[in-house]
């Protein structure tokens, strides 16, 4: 028998894979990336892919493929500082125009490419940890029997599937989170072989990867802003890794660090001028919510990414998250429990990093690349495509720990696998969404019932398809919760499409109230004011749009026009006359030949005018029906009529309930005909309905009668 003879040290005996194998994982990446996003190829542009992509920036609608195209968008488009997006955009548009494919094969491809960098990333990483690629580093606690490759796998594919990421590949203009998400990772992975290539002594191969890092890291800073992490994260994946937490003694790393530190306030300046902190309070100047407010309820949305990781049905899935804000640390509570939550999870990751290098790592890259986004800067509260990059290498923390769980790796893997084919059929589920853009703010608005923005989208879906009356359903909606003068526009429009001219007319008169002052506004009233028959106020709007845009002739002769045809028809009733011999389908026209011939004393004509366009309208033209009534109970009065003026009176409360108008006439007619309980009655339910006008109420002689009650007294004495 030998003698025992102690042997050197033998490292770790890890799975090896071959390089086969290896393209075979990345081919399985491809495959279940691309079936995912199968349904998407056609799917519409919505929301900012309508600022930034289609109607309301032109700078990237390159029609010539030229270097100065390529630099009116890069430096024109919008956002601003994201050019390689936006040259990217306008290259699809060169190829494409505004068919959706190109934009979405795109970007796809940019996220299996991303998908494909970050296995490369995690398995450099994992091979440093298993001291394949060096000395490695300390506190590794990888699985011995599973491989880098297939960890890296695992990672990637839940990565690569899940569905929270939708938001950044199927919503086109989100290119940006996808494609600076890409070179990060590339200028990372370049940076981490370039370490392990100068470690190794080969100094040209490490300077290339090197030059790569650095180009690019610049190509990053040219797609988004949160690419400004970066160096801190190179720096930080240095220490980590290579450095293995060592204290910074050397003058070589402090000087890397102050480079580090000078790259970082540079992509600043850049992003946010040499003031950066007016930058962040200009921010705030338009928004709804004030920075303390952002701050605190950023730390309940961080946690809401985080429930979104483990469980990302299609339910709880949206783009615009109507968000309650957090108006102090114990409003709501949830706050600072989110708080403290946020801190546990910085806490354990600083506890780790001697212990459990990547899991502390994966932690600090997760809060670290929020904090862009998820901090002081005034943006939108919440979004999902913001998970994107920071939760990368959370899914290799997960699938590390799984495997952990299981004393053998198939176990792990089965788990994996049908993790990820939940996660696929979710993630299709929620692509389905994207197929239209009526179907995606439909989707919206029955996740944000309270917010005002979904309605208005969904109804401009509607409106841009000519469904005007589904349209105006949703803008009611949209106002019942916030006014905006843009919706007041759109309504007009709506309502000029299906004949509403009286309608048309309030909602323009409501934005130009709101301060929306344009052209095209006093156009359009013009428009309609003269479909209702006022045509002198119809011309002085057209002057006011011509003032306003002296380039454009058509308001200028708009104008003259109308101007011909009222010298030529030269008395009002024979204008009118004219109007409705051109438009006979115009009820509008025919109410205002009825008011005319009021003023002239033919009641009988007027009135019977009146009756065919009730006939004809019914209640369909809310406006103009109840306009129409109002005028057929004064005349019905004058006649003493009042039976008739009482049934009137009952069909405008049956058509407007909540309208204190004809509630307010109801007190009225009751008072003339000396019907005192009635009169109060009805006068009670005008005032609940909101009829405010008290000089109306208090001088008003059809009220005599009343005039003596406790209720009437009562009304007088309060303001």
């Amino acid at each position: 028998m030998k003698p025992y003879k102690e042997g050197p040290i033998q490292k770790p005996n890890h799975t090896t894979t071959s390089l086969w194998i290896t393209c075979g994982f990345i081919l399985l990446l491809i495959v279940a990336g691309t079936l995912v996003y199968s349904n998407t190829f056609h799917a519409s542009f919505v929301f900012d892919d309508i600022n930034f992509i289609t109607k309301n920036d032109p700078n990237v609608h390159m029609t010539q493929f030229s270097w100065d195209g390529l630099k009116k968008a890069a430096f024109e488009g919008k956002p601003r500082h994201r050019y390689l997006p936006n040259i990217s955009f306008a290259v699809n548009y060169f190829l494409g125009g505004e068919k959706p494919f190109g934009y979405h094969l795109v970007n796809l491809e940019i996220h299996l490419l991303t998908g494909i960098l970050l296995f490369f990333l995690f398995q450099v990483t994992l091979r440093l940890g298993n001291q394949l690629e060096g000395d490695g580093f300390s506190g590794n606690r990888f699985p011995s029997s599973v491989s880098p490759e297939i960890l890296s796998f695992f990672a990637v594919l839940i990565w690569l599937v899940h569905p929270v990421q939708t938001n950044a590949v199927t919503y086109m203009c989100q290119r940006m989170a996808s494609m600076v998400a890409m070179f990060y990772i590339l200028s990372l992975l370049c940076y981490v072989r370039g370490r392990i290539n100068f470690r190794k002594g080969k100094i040209k191969t490490a300077a290339l990867f090197f030059f790569g890092c650095f180009i690019s890291g610049c190509c990053a800073v040219a797609s988004k802003e949160n690419a400004g992490l970066l160096p801190v994260f190179i720096l930080f994946y240095e220490w980590f890794f290579f450095q293995d937490l060592k204290t910074f003694r050397s003058y070589r790393t402090l000087i890397w660090i102050v480079i580090g530190g000078v790259v970082f306030a540079a992509v600043v300046i850049h992003f946010m001028g040499v003031d950066p902190l007016q930058r962040v309070f200009n921010s705030y100047i338009r928004r709804e919510f004030t920075l303390p407010q952002r701050v605190m309820t950023e730390f309940r949305v961080v946690i809401y990414y985080l429930s979104l990781l483990f469980y990302p049905h299609p339910s709880r899935l949206i783009l615009d998250h109507d968000y309650p804000l957090s108006d102090a640390f114990f409003d709501p509570f949830l706050t600072l429990i989110c708080c403290m939550l946020i801190l546990t999870i910085l806490g354990l990751a600083v506890y780790l990093a001697k212990k459990d290098r990547l899991i502390s790592f994966a932690l600090f890259w997760f809060l670290g690349n929020l904090v862009i986004e998820s901090s002081v800067i005034g943006i939108e509260i919440i979004y999902e495509h913001r998970m994107y990059l920071p939760t990368m290498f959370l899914y290799l923390m997960l699938t590390i720990m799984l495997f952990r769980m299981f004393q053998t790796k198939w176990a792990a893997m089965a788990i994996l696998i049908l993790f990820a084919m939940t996660l696929s059929v979710w993630a299709h589920q929620r692509n389905r969404i994207w197929e239209s853009d009526v179907t995606f703010w439909a989707d919206s608005v029955k996740k944000s019932p309270q917010k005002a923005r979904p309605y208005q989208n969904l109804a401009y879906s509607l409106q841009i398809r000519k469904n005007f009356e589904a349209a105006l359903t949703y803008y009611r909606k949209s106002l019942a919760i916030k006014p905006h003068p843009v919706v007041y526009f759109n309504m007009g429009l709506c309502l000029d499409g299906v004949g509403y001219y009286s309608d048309a007319v309030d909602a323009y008169v409501n934005a130009l109230k709101m301060q929306y002052n344009t052209p095209q506004i006093h156009a359009n009233l013009a428009k309609v004011l003269a479909n209702i028959g006022e045509f002198n106020v119809a011309i002085s709007h057209f002057e006011n749009a011509s003032k306003m845009s002296p380039s454009d002739p058509s308001f200028k002769k708009n104008a003259m026009v109308l101007k011909g045809f009222l010298n030529n028809c030269r008395t009002p009733e024979k204008c009118i006359q004219m109007s409705i011999a051109q438009k006979p389908d115009n009820p509008a026209l025919q109410f205002k030949l009825g008011m005319i011939y009021e003023r002239q004393g033919k009641s009988d004509r007027a009135y019977g005018i009146y009756e065919k366009i009730l006939n004809e309208i019914g209640q369909s033209d809310r406006k103009l029906y109840l306009l129409v009534i109002n005028r057929m109970v004064v005349l019905q009065a004058a006649k003493g009529e009042m039976k008739q003026s009482l049934q009137l009176l009952q069909k405008g409360i049956e058509a407007a309930p909540d309208s204190p108008y004809f509630y307010y006439e109801m007190a009225a007619f009751y008072g003339a005909m000396g019907d005192v309980k009635n009169s109060v009655a009805w006068l009670d339910l005008a005032i609940k309905k909101g009829y405010q006008n008290r000089k109306q109420i208090k001088s008003d002689p059809r009220l005599e009668s009343i005039r003596n009650t406790q209720y009437f007294q009562n009304l007088s004495i309060q303001k």
